[in-house]
């Protein structure tokens, strides 16, 4: 069957205009939706009543203590970097940082406490670095080592004469020191200058390994005040911001803080920063062997039985290029005797050999690896480090 041409045309007719009536359709309810959605966007105006801000009225006392040991005690921190400097083509010299740490001002003559390891690379280096010393104000100095005890890894700086406003931190003493007392550090954590953290006294007498196989630092205070790289050399204060401690070392995993900071005792940092600016000031004296003992307590605490104990001072550190250095004297050995007298402390070791003058012999009797000996040390006087 076949359709005429007048059917065939209305044929095509109704599909186009079902087409269109949909799409009409389409379009409408496309302009509705968005008539809606556009609608929806409105910004709807709600009624409310603002927050009101609750005054924070006065500080706890625990809180305005800490504040004014802050306060107290900030101006004698500084912080201190050490830069190295190494030719390089064609610009001549490059100059780069080392190392940075914490330290405080000791006197108004411009003497400035940290510790060994954080001066070590320009120690090392010599000419090749420098030192340079900020203030809390933001004055930046230069500054020199002029000596260290490194038994107590301390370090004893000189800024110039011509600095002025230099603010002493206060002294106190470890000696009442007790357990669960609290804390305050303050320091350059990271490189973030002026930080506080706070905690409390977690031991006493404790004994940590340096960086030097089988050396290790004794007599020092635990705390759980956050201790970071950068912190070393800071002050360690009690609740009346007196300082009782130099931050010196962490035990951690990580090389980061995990709750246990160590700062050796400020009786120690009294004991050896006149020395150090005696010293330097040319009065010449033999250096202390250059070897530290661990105390009763420290060598306990390794776990050295009594009987060993009893028989000897146990040495703990040898300072390279030292007198006991070069004599042959190593750490774990026993010192139980100098020039034939039987010794009873760390102390009695000292004055026997400060009875003597540069230029001496004196005689050890050591037992080491359970065999007794005898080791001759020439006393010589030291200009930098004893």
């Amino acid at each position: 069957m076949s359709l005429s041409e007048e059917e065939y045309e209305n044929a095509g007719r109704t599909p186009r205009l079902v087409n269109g009536w949909l799409v009409g359709t389409l379009v409408v309810l496309a302009a509705a939706l968005m008539y809606e959605t556009f609608r929806s966007r409105e910004p709807v105006f709600v009624n409310h009543s603002p927050r009101v801000v609750t005054p924070r009225g006065e500080l706890g006392a625990d809180e305005r203590s800490t504040i004014e040991v802050f306060e107290h005690a900030s101006p004698s921190v500084v912080f201190i970097r050490t830069k190295g400097y190494q030719p390089s083509f064609p610009r001549g010299v490059i100059e780069q940082e080392l190392s940075s740490g914490t330290g405080f001002v000791w006197d108004e003559n411009g003497h400035i406490v940290t510790n060994l390891h954080v001066v070590r690379d320009v120690l090392e280096r010599g000419k090749n670095a420098s030192l340079e010393v900020q203030f809390s104000d933001g004055r930046v100095v230069d500054a020199d080592v002029i000596g260290g005890v490194f038994e107590y890894d301390i370090a004893v700086l000189k800024v110039p004469g011509g600095v002025s406003e230099l603010v002493p931190i206060t002294i106190g003493s470890s000696q009442d020191l007790q357990v669960g007392q609290k804390v305050l550090a303050i320091g350059n954590p990271f490189g973030f200058d002026q930080t506080l953290s706070t905690g409390v006294i977690g031991g006493l007498n404790r004994i940590v390994a340096t960086e030097r196989q089988n050396e290790f630092l004794s007599g020092l205070i635990q705390t759980d005040a956050a201790i970071n790289p950068g912190n070393s050399g800071g002050p360690l204060l009690d609740s009346a911001g007196r300082l009782i401690g130099v931050n010196t070392a962490i035990v951690s995993p990580t090389g980061a803080y995990s709750g246990l900071g160590f700062a050796v005792p400020v009786d120690a940092v009294l004991d050896s920063v006149p020395r150090v600016v005696e010293e330097a000031s040319g009065k010449q004296r033999p250096e202390l062997l250059g070897a530290s003992v661990l105390n009763r307590e420290s060598a306990l605490q390794l776990g050295i039985p009594q009987e060993i104990i009893d028989r000897g001072l146990i040495v703990g550190r040898v300072l390279h290029n030292s007198a006991a250095f070069d004599a042959g004297l190593m750490p774990g050995d026993q010192i139980t005797a100098v020039d034939g007298k039987v010794l009873s402390s760390g102390t009695e070791l000292r004055q026997l050999v400060e009875s003597h003058e540069p230029g001496d012999v004196i005689e050890l009797t050591i037992i080491r690896r359970e065999q007794s000996g005898r080791l001759l040390v020439p006393l010589r006087a030291r200009k930098l480090f004893f």
